[in-house]
């Protein structure tokens, strides 16, 4: 907002066009309640909301609660937002002891309606229910003592993208767990019957700042979410006034919901990989992709392993899309990528590492469609597999160098997370010969690519670690058998 200041040594005032940043008050300003001649009471007169002049005596809501009871709905509960409901404590009823028990499974409901009438139907979002068969209601009088509402902006599993000051994004975040009860702060409702609602949140989220090459740390995030609700339910616009972390606290960000690829930033350093000093900064790659821009080639991309290859500002892949085997990384300030080429006489498959001035991102590649598998668990053969499709992101997880005894130079493996579908056929219970029935089924784990000391091409040696999307997974489990898939040749 604008703010007039005056000067105070020559009387004068002055315009200054400042964005003022007002800290919001951790509780809510406004009473609505008025005071008992009791502590720890208060008083709810459901007159001074128009309604019914019915005064209830209460004990005294926590910041973050709101009461419900007979004819009095305390005037921030409404219709589209999501609140947790527990039963209030009676007057006389001791202090709690343990944790109390919410309404609905403990689930924060989106509130669908408030009835009329003495007794208030409050019916909510039918969560394990049907349409039809809506069980998520209840009656406002339904408990004597009354209910206590607690919104919900945010929940856990929710992931948001941070931005600075300038409005550029540095990361983002996931809600892991919530660190204290959400408070509503504020509550505006415009003419046309939008209404805003400002909630101060503290979190424990998962925490990936683009500048640290997707390293996520687990650290507590605060903010004030704003709700806006229009015809529709209330959804969370940005999140303001926010601060990362404890020890190295970092403020004045800025959350939006939702992650976009596009926005995700990666800072890069020839210095880091002892080459020419350039830095640049990749916009638009995946997590899992390894950039490469103008003269700087991420170190981990290394000849004799397939990649595939997709510009930073192109949801399309170079090449069709193939994953391709990468034969050599040229010299200079813009280094050839040459990939095993379709034909001899005229190869294509080729860039320069400046070709994209945005930059490109190389994802590592394992496992292909139609490649086979024998799969042994406990020393014993138990099926055969083909790979059927593989176009999930396959990353990267480690790149070791392994000394080879006999031999000049090391080995290179890559450890890399696959997710593919393949046709299983699992062996009978005799063990050797294989079933005719084929399943279809997903299949994740581990692959380990292996490229010996003077070989020009890296070779699957093994998938480990192997979990399948079907209920036979469960019974590899339960007799604790360790599924390794081995390549045929």
């Amino acid at each position: 907002m604008l703010k007039t200041l005056l000067c105070q040594s020559c009387e004068r005032f002055e315009c200054l066009c400042v964005e003022v940043i007002v800290e919001q008050p951790e509780l809510p300003t406004k009473p609505y309640w008025s005071e008992s001649a009791y502590e720890k009471e208060v008083l709810l007169d459901a007159s001074t909301l128009g309604d019914v002049p019915a005064v209830y005596r209460v004990p005294a809501p926590a910041p973050h609660q709101m009461p419900v009871i007979g004819v009095y709905i305390d005037p921030r509960v409404r219709t589209g937002f999501r609140y947790k409901i527990r039963p209030m404590q009676a007057l006389d009823a001791p202090p709690l002891s343990v944790k109390p028990r919410y309404l609905f499974g403990e689930k924060a409901l989106t509130l669908q309606s408030i009835g009329r009438g003495f007794a208030r139907r409050l019916t909510f979002e039918p969560v394990d229910s049907t349409l039809n068969e809506n069980n998520n209601y209840f009656w406002t009088d339904s408990n004597p003592d009354g209910f206590v509402f607690e919104i919900e902006a945010v929940s856990v599993g929710e992931k948001f993208t941070i931005y600075d000051a300038n409005h550029e994004p540095q990361g983002i975040l996931e809600i892991v767990q919530q660190q204290k009860n959400q408070i509503e702060l504020e509550q505006k409702i415009s003419e046309d019957g939008t209404i805003e609602k400002k909630v101060k949140i503290n979190t424990l989220c998962k925490v990936e700042w683009y500048e640290n090459d997707g390293i996520t740390k687990l650290v507590p995030v605060t903010g004030v979410a704003i709700l806006v609700k229009g015809k529709g339910n209330a959804v969370v616009t940005r999140i303001v006034n926010v601060a990362i972390g404890i020890k190295q606290l970092k403020k004045g960000f800025e959350l939006k919901p939702g992650v976009k690829s596009s926005s995700r930033r990666i800072a890069v350093n020839g210095c880091d990989i002892h080459d020419i000093p350039c830095q640049y900064s990749v916009v638009g790659l995946e997590r899992y992709e390894l950039p490469v821009i103008g003269t700087y080639v991420d170190p981990r991309i290394i000849p004799g392993f397939h990649y595939r290859v997709r510009p930073a500002n192109c949801r399309r892949h170079l090449f069709e899309g193939r994953s391709l085997l990468l034969q050599s990384v040229g010299m200079g300030y813009g280094k050839r990528i040459t990939f095993k080429p379709d034909t001899l006489n005229a190869p294509e498959n080729y860039f320069w590492s400046d070709s994209h001035p945005e930059g490109v991102g190389m994802e590592p590649r394992a496992v292909h469609p139609d490649m086979k598998f024998y799969i042994t668990g406990n020393g014993g053969l138990l099926g055969e597999a083909s790979v059927f499709r593989a176009d999930l992101p396959q990353v990267e997880e480690k790149t070791e160098y392994v000394d080879v005894p006999g031999k000049k130079g090391k080995a290179v493996e890559k450890y890399i997370q696959v997710d593919v579908t393949c046709h299983v056929k699992l062996a009978t219970t005799g063990g050797g010969s294989v079933d005719s029935e084929v399943h279809l089924m997903k299949v994740s784990g581990t692959a380990l690519v292996r490229k010996e000391p003077g070989e020009s091409s890296a070779k699957l040696i093994k998938v480990f670690n192997v979990g399948l999307d079907s209920q036979l997974n469960l019974l590899f489990a339960h007799s604790q058998t360790e599924l390794t898939f081995h390549p045929l040749p």
